[in-house]
């Protein structure tokens, strides 16, 4: 389960270096031309910004060449989460969480509705990881084969149900992904 975790780690990790890479290769091809018109921020910043947009759009199932038919749910869903980011930002700096209130329309209260449940929800599973992760590091103490046992209960599900759909292998998965989470010693 270490090891799966670890890969995807490493998967991410392959990831943002090509990111890097390809707007370090801009930069260098492209970068000398983009100052001479007069553009007001560095190569970096700007092929960064435009990375970033064409994601967003992507994210959002919008066109990235017309920047249409993007989803406004979670382009929300994403502009909502960056907004509790810069406010933490904030708060890490010192200064106190700006409130920058939306337009106060129905759909908008509705939104911050969801985002608070949203954010109820993370905490409480941050809490129950916490918790569940403290009483597996205890109980490793007198049974060190408990993430081989957890595994194993976990591996038997599908073969306990008889015809195992894809949705069930897609969920088993999951469990075992999150099991090495919830097992997996912080560092």
């Amino acid at each position: 389960m270490q090891k799966d975790t670890h890969r995807f780690q490493e998967a991410d990790d392959a990831l943002l270096a090509a990111v890097d890479d390809a707007i370090e290769r801009t930069v260098e091809t492209a970068g000398h031309e983009l100052q001479s018109l007069g553009v007001g921020r560095s190569p970096y910043d700007y092929f960064a910004d435009a990375a970033l947009r064409h994601l967003f759009l992507r994210l959002c199932g919008a066109n990235p060449e017309t920047n249409t038919g993007g989803d406004p749910e979670t382009a929300w869903k994403i502009l909502y989460a960056g907004r509790n980011v810069a406010r933490h930002w904030e708060r890490e700096r010192g200064s106190p969480a700006a409130v920058r209130k939306k337009k106060e329309r129905q759909e908008d209260i509705e939104k911050d509705a969801i985002e608070q449940q949203q954010l109820a929800l993370s905490a409480q599973n941050f809490a129950l990881k916490t918790v569940i992760r403290a009483l597996v590091d205890h109980a490793r103490a007198s049974d060190p084969q408990i993430n081989d046992r957890l595994n194993a209960a976990i591996d038997a599900r599908p073969a306990g149900l008889g015809n195992v759909s894809d949705t069930d292998l897609e969920f088993t998965e999951k469990a075992i992904a999150y099991l090495s989470l919830l097992t997996t010693p912080p560092e």
